[in-house]
């Protein structure tokens, strides 16, 4: 048994994976301590963890964080929307979580740590500052991975280079995009210096993946770039299966998904679906004239869509996706990288349609592996989403390699792989 804490910003995303790899901890008896947002302690102490708060800035919900910011929203979609949710969501959270994980390395100091990527509160220890240093630090990388390579850049392979000439390409790629992101490396850097860290903050992304001991990112090499200079500290971990739905979770039309018809999943996340008619609404029009039976899970009432339900749609609040996706021929979704990796590890196509946030790194490996197509929009039109679904549908190609993935995913038990990592 080992003593074990785990952390993450409290960011639904962010903190469920990490909570998914302290119950998998817990039931191979290790002593498990959650430092998590508020919002999270029924689920921490469900699974049997010790649950810690964490507090001040570091302690927000989610659900009402843009809501509660307004001027996010007036910010352009892209470097600005980015650099703002990265400082303000999990920068801002720094000093808090340091000051937590301190005192819970006082209480243990031979405890290790199992992290959340981006989590930032061991980063000023790991620069410098006064503090104590777990035993063994891991970091969960539950998002595309976006570290500099000469053979990629974080939206995937420069096309049509080959050899020196792609080595430079791929470099001045990775260099702006560290100049895109420099507004939060100076937020970070900040926080740092008032923590006493005498290190130089590295670009954001850089620290992400050079501070912790080890990393276990949540994917596979198959879905993956291709890379000349893997991470040393990189160990793919795969992905966590989808909670169990189990009968209670299954609408009254469960029994529809027996037609002979192809089933469309839609879906906007847990979290980007405040507003349906980015996707789910223009999905549903589309599709309302085609030979397939379109199941929408919403994350919300449907009483919230505008206008009918078609009829070839069935609408849910949730939806069990462990038991969903065996039975679906194609998912379109906001392409957020556990929903879509869910799909690919069931064998399942994917319309990826996200433009803000990891989306689009993970649209851009959904394109380049041709298990999909990428609509490198998170606001497509209803002609985009039926062409795309008509060429999914009607391209075997598309289906079988993401069956090549699903095979892949399957070698995988990422809670095995970081309990290697602590030892």
């Amino acid at each position: 048994m080992r003593s074990v804490i785990v952390a993450a910003p409290p960011v639904f995303g962010e903190t469920v994976p990490v909570l998914r790899v302290a119950e998998g901890l817990v039931r191979r008896g290790h002593a498990v301590t959650a430092l998590v947002g508020s919002r999270f302690a029924e689920r921490a102490e469900d699974i049997g963890a010790r649950f810690v708060p964490l507090h001040g800035a570091a302690d927000f919900d989610d659900r009402r964080l843009m809501s509660d910011n307004p001027e996010r929203f007036a910010l352009p979609t892209g470097p600005e929307q980015y650099n703002w949710d990265l400082i303000n969501v999990f920068v801002a959270g720094m000093n808090a979580q340091h000051e937590a994980l301190q005192r819970l390395l006082e209480e243990d100091p031979d405890a290790a740590l199992v992290a959340n990527s981006l989590c930032t509160g061991m980063w000023p220890v790991a620069l410098g500052a006064p503090g104590r240093r777990p035993r063994r630090w891991v970091a969960v990388v539950t998002n595309p991975i976006a570290c500099d390579d000469d053979a990629t850049t974080p939206m995937g392979p420069i096309p049509g280079l080959s050899g020196d000439e792609a080595v430079r390409a791929h470099r001045a790629a990775n260099a702006e995009w560290h100049a895109v992101l420099e507004p939060t490396r100076q937020a970070a850097q900040l926080r740092l210096t008032e923590l006493g860290a005498p290190e130089p903050m590295p670009p954001f992304y850089q620290a992400l993946y050079s501070l912790p001991d080890a990393l276990a990112a949540l994917t596979v090499p198959e879905f993956d770039f291709p890379r000349a200079n893997p991470l040393g500290n990189l160990t793919y971990a795969g992905i966590l299966p989808a909670p169990p739905g189990g009968d209670p979770g299954k609408p009254a039309w469960w029994d529809d998904l027996d037609s002979d018809r192809p089933v469309v999943a839609v879906t906007q996340g847990t979290i980007a679906n405040g507003d349906l008619g980015q996707l789910v609404e223009p999905a549903l029009r589309a599709l309302a004239d085609q030979d397939v039976l379109v199941v929408a899970a919403l994350g919300r009432d449907p009483s919230v869509l505008v206008g009918p339900v078609p009829a070839n749609a069935r609408v849910a609040k949730y939806v069990p996706f462990d038991e969903l996706l065996p039975r679906v021929d194609l998912l379109v979704t906001n392409g957020g990288a556990g929903g879509t990796q869910l799909a690919l590890a069931a064998g399942v196509p994917v319309v990826a349609c996200g433009a803000t946030e990891e989306k689009p790194m993970t649209a851009a490996r959904v394109a380049h592996h041709r298990v999909g197509v990428d609509l490198a929009t998170a606001t497509p039109s209803e002609a985009q989403i039926t062409e795309a679904v008509t060429t999914v549908l009607g391209d075997p190609t598309y289906r079988q390699a993401a069956g090549r993935l699903r095979e892949a995913y399957a070698a995988y038990d990422p809670i095995t792989t970081v309990e290697a990592l602590l030892r």
